[in-house]
């Protein structure tokens, strides 16, 4: 009786899981911008392609950009002015925050791999510049929902857009420090491995 009960349970559990998953927004294969591969990415629009970097090379380049002698990941980039508080863009890490992170994660010149189940990456051909006066832009016209709920433990996504697109941008603040920043349902990538 109670093995029956249990097949009767998993059977139920199975039919729940797939009814959840079928509702669930698909999006479409012909939406993604990227094909993501074991060692590299490859852009659809023009077949660009671009090796997969180590933390370390990212490292290295925001290093070199920002001409910092040392870095530590709180090793403060920039702040943003924000009422009587400033938003802090920092060094970071590739796998947690900052600028390291944006890059590593979402700047297809500097991605280090391991793509989460939606990866989603901004056009190539920008520099670390341009990321850093996104940012800039996305938290000077954001800054009333920032000071309400920026600096909390939860904090706030605000966004913006790219200047002469209309491609929308999401920027994660939390405790007054830039998480992170990626296209918002744009510039997916598919695993193709």
């Amino acid at each position: 009786m109670i093995k029956l009960l249990r097949t009767k349970f998993q059977f139920i559990l199975v039919i729940t899981v797939l009814a959840l998953v079928s509702t669930l927004p698909q999006v479409e294969a012909s939406t993604y911008d990227w094909k993501i591969y074991q060692n590299h990415i490859e852009y659809k629009h023009t077949g660009q392609t671009f090796n997969h970097k180590s933390c370390g090379q990212v490292n290295n380049a925001s290093q070199g950009h920002f001409r910092l002698p040392n870095t530590t990941s709180s090793q403060l980039i920039a702040a943003y002015p924000v009422d009587h508080r400033s938003v802090q863009l920092d060094f970071g890490s590739c796998s947690t925050y900052g600028i390291t992170h944006i890059l590593a994660r979402h700047a297809p010149e500097h991605f280090i791999g391991n793509p989460t189940t939606v990866q989603s990456f901004f056009n190539p051909g920008h520099s670390i510049s341009f990321y850093e006066s996104l940012i800039s832009q996305i938290i000077s016209q954001n800054r009333t929902q920032i000071a309400n709920n920026g600096f909390t433990s939860n904090g706030t996504v605000v966004y913006g857009t790219i200047s002469g697109t209309n491609q929308q941008v999401r920027l994660v603040i939390k405790g007054g420090k830039v998480i992170t920043m990626y296209p918002n349902g744009w510039g997916l990538g598919e695993r193709m491995y």
